[in-house]
């Protein structure tokens, strides 16, 4: 399971606790007890969703969509979910548990079009009795925008849907948004000319009359019966024959016979179809169906093998860094205090992670573990109780794998160049694990400021990195952080910034002599779950789970090292996490190569650096981004007053194309800027980039180079890749090493980019209560969803899953995802008792079953209410996510 958040934190033992600022995931075991019921939940092709629902806000892991720059790619055809509200509130769900909805105006969208393809948009409303003040209805728009932003067009006025609109080919931006009302959900379709049935998101509710059905009988049955004989075989007041073996009967239940079922209470409706059911078990019964009402159609309008996964460092252009500081951080000594490191034995004998050993500097003599009595689990493995100095991560005692979470935060900082795994920033660096954290990843401050205080008289120590927050604002932590600092002239100190997605100071990350760190994705936007505000002075690669910005075709995760421990055994590992604990090493590894060129260099220096803007990229905000994302290129021109040697870079780094976006910019840095570069040639190594408009000759750093991709009868199933290559030299660097710059081209169609948005899972009692008996949630993976149940009750349930895109307490309504067992529409007992219940397959769509499909109508469905607490106002279930 992973916790919502990792910095967060109580008070134990009079002291305050702190936990690491890093995500979950990697060294995880399959072995243990077997769930009493487990399964995958497969969902449609192109199937996407709204990357800022209502529970992605409540939970903090929304994205962003609301401008054209940062509009969210959508496939030539798809489905996409999506949330709007023009205000804030409360619902009224007539229970305890509490559910909010939150401000969200506008969604933004880009997608190709051609003539004769469809834009559908469906809105759907929560139930009234919802809005305690009454119901408002919503107001809502699409306009559809040209690429050049030259035309603009308003296809939906009120809730009306939209088909056949006529387009010239090319690129466009859809924007959904809401001028007042309540909030809703939407379902917004693409197809192609051809495509048929591309709206069928809701459960059709015909209109019928009540009490009345068309009843077939079998021709064996009463192929010649006469109404009196029907009257009597159907216990029917009625009986009119249709010709043939078809009649429409009527039951005397006193409801007038004009009542339309639109017109009707939801009982009434229920209790014709409940009718009707019955009427179609009967064994000379072949069909039954309602007497529906029709009216006419009228319209109205690297070397090391995992280094190509580390995308982190050309984000930050630390290759480059790395021609200029080609000792990479050597001489230069790094404390990560944190849960202590790797040992194939946790025992003072056992060997570091292979990826970290060559670099582990650890000090005879001196007390590096400060986890104290109350936290410490290592003497199984001899060392003593409390305070030693082993700084081995004895792991967490239990069977399977435990959170080896400083060595991936050491990792980061200053794994070994050595041909194995991954590489760190700083990889001669010196790395000297402290540990702070004890069992389940947990510590005091009383500890981290007895660690601190060590450090700050160890000469062996330059910076110090805390990926690890929770605290309020100790006078005593910020007293230790001070001493370390030693009026800027001792120790850097980097923290995380804090992973809750809030502006609330997170300390030590706030404290004022502390660098705090923000995380960014793979395209250098702010991770979903980071802080902003107060904590953040930069930012720095961190990952996100939820995003693959980077196109590579994995979730954006920092690979590192780490380590298993399942049964007591402990071996070296790698592992992608997320987190501003990954964040911050990033820092701490680009402090160590810039002191290693600048010895005398002071963390002084480095914060009128940062101030001036000479260690980062321009920032889009200040409150998001602090001072902006740090380069570790500028770091080192800083570092060496201007005096590096003659390098060329691009800004962005990487280039990504989507099918949609098929031009990029990019411009051309030159370090140092005084220097003489000649581009000598350009080159690419594909056969779909069009076009780089750069010319040899001089650099113009003024002006932008812009790269245009030609997609045509590209594969878009495919993910394609290519590099640019630039030649140039200069008077001072006639062979300068050519700037290579990564190019990608994913149009959006592969497993991976499949999500309709976040499932809660649920076993629902079968009789009329539907009550919810238990409740997980999951996220996608590869274009699934996998689920499990432990300690569940023998007994009958029907299985079923959805989003709750409005955060109304209810899943599976219309314009929701939903899935059911075994078929949507179709909702099936399952038996729990005896063996365990595995490989149960469900699929899950925003698109609802026809009333062919289903044999009846489903009328008065409105969804499976979810449980929003467990009883205990400190583990809320909706919160609780699993990676099975």
């Amino acid at each position: 399971m992973v916790k919502r958040g990792w910095c967060t934190g109580g008070v134990a033992a009079f002291a305050v606790l702190l936990s690491g600022c890093g995500g979950g995931g990697g060294g995880g075991s399959s072995d243990g007890p077997v769930p009493d019921l487990s399964g995958v939940i497969a969902m449609e092709s192109r199937t996407r969703t709204d990357l800022d629902t209502a529970d992605d806000i409540r939970l903090g892991l929304n994205g962003s969509n609301d401008s054209l720059n940062d509009a969210q790619a959508l496939p030539g055809t798809a489905v996409a979910g999506g949330y709007l509200s023009a205000s804030s509130g409360r619902y009224d769900t007539g229970t305890q548990d509490v559910f909010e909805y939150f401000q969200e105006p506008v969604d933004v969208y880009s997608a190709k079009l051609a003539p004769g393809d469809r834009i559908s948009i469906q809105i759907f409303e929560s139930p009234e009795s919802f809005f305690p003040f009454g119901p408002q209805s919503p107001q809502p728009s699409l306009k559809v925008i040209s690429a050049d932003q030259t035309s603009e067009t308003d296809l939906l006025i009120g809730q009306s849907n939209v088909l056949g609109a006529e387009f010239e080919e090319g690129t466009y931006f859809l924007e959904v948004s809401t001028s007042g009302g309540d909030p809703f959900r939407y379902v917004l379709t693409l197809a192609s000319e051809g495509a048929t049935s591309v709206m069928n998101t809701r459960y059709t509710e015909p209109d019928f009359l009540l009490d009345e059905a068309i009843v077939t009988f079998k021709p064996s049955s009463m192929s010649q019966a006469d109404a009196g004989s029907v009257v009597r075989a159907m216990s029917v007041s009625q009986a009119h024959s249709l010709r043939g073996n078809s009649w429409r009967v009527r039951r005397n239940s006193g409801t007038p016979v004009s009542a339309f079922s639109g017109q009707s209470s939801e009982q009434l409706r229920e209790d014709t179809v409940t009718w009707i059911q019955a009427l179609r078990r009967r064994p000379d019964v072949a069909t039954a169906e309602p007497n529906y009402l029709y009216r006419a159609q009228q319209i109205q309008p690297g070397d090391d093998p995992l280094y190509s996964r580390q995308w982190n460092y050309p984000l930050i252009n630390l290759p480059l860094a790395w021609q200029v500081a080609p000792d990479g951080g050597a001489g230069v000594g790094i404390a990560v205090m944190d849960t202590g490191l790797f040992r194939n034995t946790p025992a003072a004998t056992g060997a570091w992670h292979p990826d970290l050993s060559a670099n582990v500097l650890t000090l005879p003599g001196q007390i590096m573990d400060y986890v104290s009595s109350e936290l410490d689990i290592d003497s199984r493995f001899g060392d003593p109780v409390g305070r030693d100095t082993n700084p081995a991560d004895p792991g967490d005692g239990k069977s399977q794998s435990s959170n080896f979470h400083g060595t991936h935060v050491a990792g980061v900082a200053g794994g070994a160049d050595n041909e194995s795994g991954g590489i760190g920033v700083a990889p001669n660096s010196d790395i000297l694990p402290v540990r702070v954290l004890g069992e389940g990843g947990v510590g005091n401050s009383a500890d981290l400021i007895a660690a601190i205080n060590w450090a700050a008289g160890r000469d062996e120590i330059d910076v110090i990195n805390l990926s690890l927050g929770g605290l309020g604002p100790s006078q005593s932590l910020e007293d230790a952080i001070d001493r370390a600092w030693n009026n800027g002239t001792g120790k850097l100190v980097v923290a995380a910034a804090g992973n809750q997605g809030t502006d609330e100071a997170t300390y030590p990350a706030a404290f004022a002599n502390v660098v705090g760190v923000g995380a960014v994705d793979g395209a250098g936007v702010r991770s979903s779950y980071s802080n902003i505000g107060p904590s953040v002075d930069l930012v720095a690669p961190g990952g996100d789970a939820s995003r693959d910005a980077n196109q590579d075709e994995v979730a954006d995760l920092i690979i590192s090292t780490w380590g298993s421990d399942d049964g007591g055994i402990f071996v070296p590992r790698y592992a992608g996490l997320q987190g501003t604990s990954m964040a911050a090493p990033h820092v701490s590894g680009v402090y160590a190569l810039m002191k290693s060129v600048r010895p005398s260099m002071t963390p002084d220096d480095f914060f009128n650096w940062l101030a001036t803007g000479q260690l980062t990229s321009e920032p889009p905000n200040r409150t998001e981004y602090g001072a902006g994302m740090i380069d570790a290129l500028k770091a080192m021109d800083a570092a060496q007053d201007g005096t590096t040697t003659t390098i060329l870079a691009a800004s962005p780094s990487v280039l990504q194309f989507n099918g949609v976006v098929n031009q990029q910019e990019f411009s051309l840095a030159k370090y140092p800027s005084t220097a003489s570069v000649n581009v000598t040639s350009v080159s690419d190594d594909s056969s779909w980039i069009e076009s780089v408009s750069l010319a040899t000759g001089q650099v113009d750093t003024s002006a932008s180079v812009r790269v245009t991709v030609d997609t045509a009868g590209l594969n878009e199933s495919e993910t394609y890749r290519a590099e640019i290559t630039i030649a140039y030299d200069s008077p001072d660097e006639p062979t300068a090493s050519p700037l290579a710059i990564p190019v990608t081209l994913q149009f959006g169609g592969s497993p991976d980019d499949l999500d309709a948005g976040r499932h809660y899972v649920l076993l629902v009692s079968t009789d009329d209560d539907r009550e919810t008996i238990a409740q997980t949630v999951v996220n996608a993976a590869e274009g699934r969803y996998r689920f499990a149940f432990d300690e569940v009750a023998p007994g009958e349930y029907f299985l079923v899953a959805g989003t709750d895109m409005d955060n109304n307490g209810l899943i599976c309504e219309n314009g929701e995802a939903c899935a059911e067992y075994p078929v949507n529409g179709l909702p099936e007992k399952i038996v729990i008792g005896g063996e365990p219940l595995s490989g149960v397959t469900l699929n899950t769509s925003f698109r609802r079953p026809t009333i062919a499909a289903m044999g009846m109508p489903r009328y008065g469905f409105e969804g499976y209410r979810l449980k929003a607490e467990s009883g205990n106002q400190d583990e809320p279930v909706r919160q609780v996510e699993t990676d099975r």
